[in-house]
């Protein structure tokens, strides 16, 4: 029979089976920026060392270090389970010197200590001493996963990868506000492109701030050999539509027009500043990814650096898991459930309970295996044929692109096409 927790709560058990609970410790701590919170109790419940507060500094950890060893000797504990809540990156320096000081660490989501607190009607009652008494409740009951080792080069891989998210997302925002300038400063002119700022013929006219009247000066030919002498090459067909663009555009009073222009300006000189940025990272990913084991997974079809390093970063070290389906609810796709008195009430929204940047990366997977996979095409063309939406259809192709490369990234074997 299993354990109604699975692996993590079957590895625990036979941790503690035998043992005294008033020889097993919990410590959890509360990270804040500066300062950080924590007690000692035994598993009974019973506190040995009362709530305590240390710097996040050198000296503040040997504060620390030292209670927990007193409590432990007072107690001749035969294990001591630190609790450690991840608030953003605050926790992640404090994670590395526990680690590094032989402790073993459980990681607890935030949601976890929230809810845990709820339960005795303390949602809104939150201070640093309930939050303690709800993490040690849940060190207590097996809760969080291990954090095991650091690896340098999986950890440089998540830094570079949200590093990158977070300079993908800034773009994208600049990229609709230039369209919102362009609008104004040239109306019609985005609609002569697909995407304007995808093309080099549309990047270089927004670049160089041509407006209606310029356009309409240059006529034709003279703009076709305007963009050729900065190495653009623009089709006559292309030219007249945006010659013809320019003669229809409507037009704000010159003091306005000539203000958004600047700032139009200024969007764009960034925009080209964040595109170096980013083209950077990813350089720096294309050099890590190789030590990571993620790099596997660009035997997939259409499967790059980036997409590579982006679920590799999301996923960590892959041997927390055992099978893929504990990836895939992590990422918070698997779809809401609800059952009661033997009524089964099945959502057709995701769960979203989980970790963004995995979902993220599992439908990326999905879309590039439909683009470079004939089964995966075919099997998305079968879904729309049912009436499944877009949604849908992603999630089940992310759910068999997360099948196929946790199989890839846990037995470190290259993609086969004629098996997958």
């Amino acid at each position: 029979m299993g354990y109604i927790g699975g692996g993590l709560h079957r590895a625990f058990v036979e941790r503690i089976r035998g043992v005294e609970p008033e020889r097993l410790l919990a410590v959890p701590i509360d990270v804040g920026k500066h300062t950080a919170a924590a007690l000692v109790s035994d598993f009974w419940g019973e506190v040995v060392a009362a709530p305590f507060t240390f710097d996040l500094n050198e000296r503040g950890f040997e504060t620390f270090a030292r209670i927990v060893a007193g409590a432990g000797a007072g107690r001749e504990a035969r294990w001591t389970r630190v609790g450690l809540e991840q608030a953003g990156h605050y926790h992640q320096v404090i994670l590395a010197r526990l680690l590094d000081h032989g402790l073993d660490v459980a990681l607890l989501n935030p949601a976890q200590v929230k809810e845990n607190r709820a339960q005795d009607l303390l949602r809104s009652l939150k201070s640093d001493a309930r939050d303690l008494g709800a993490m040690a409740e849940l060190l207590i009951r097996g809760k969080g996963r291990p954090a095991g080792t650091i690896d340098e080069a999986m950890a440089a891989q998540a830094a570079l990868a949200a590093h990158r998210s977070r300079r993908v997302k800034a773009r994208t925002a600049l990229k609709n506000q230039v369209h919102k300038s362009l609008d104004l400063v040239f109306p019609g002119l985005s609609g002569c492109f697909h995407k304007i700022l995808d093309t080099k013929l549309g990047r270089l006219l927004v670049t160089e701030g041509m407006d209606p009247v310029r356009i309409r000066r240059l006529g034709t030919e003279r703009l076709r050999g305007f963009c050729l002498r900065r190495g653009v090459r623009a089709s006559r067909s292309k030219a007249a539509q945006v010659v013809q663009a320019a003669r229809a555009a409507l037009g704000l009073p010159h003091g306005i027009a000539r203000v958004h222009a600047t700032v139009l300006a200024s969007d764009v000189a960034l925009l080209g500043r964040l595109d170096s940025e980013i083209a950077e990272i990813e350089r720096g990913l294309a050099e890590v990814l190789p030590r990571t084991p993620a790099a596997i997974l660009t035997t997939m079809p259409r499967v790059g650096v980036v997409r590579a390093s982006l679920y590799g970063a999301a996923l960590g070290d892959p041997t927390r898991f055992r099978t893929s389906a504990q990836v895939y609810r992590l990422s918070g796709l698997v779809p809401k459930l609800y059952e009661s008195a033997g009524r089964r009430r099945a959502g057709t929204r995701i769960s979203r309970e989980g970790k963004a940047e995995l979902r993220e990366a599992i439908i990326e997977l999905g879309r590039a295996l439909r683009q470079g996979h004939p089964d995966f095409a075919r099997y998305a063309r079968e879904l729309e044929a049912r009436g499944k939406g877009p949604g849908v259809v992603a999630c089940a192709l992310g759910h068999r692109a997360n099948r196929v490369a946790f199989a890839l990234v846990r037995d470190q074997v290259a993609f086969d096409p004629a098996r997958w």
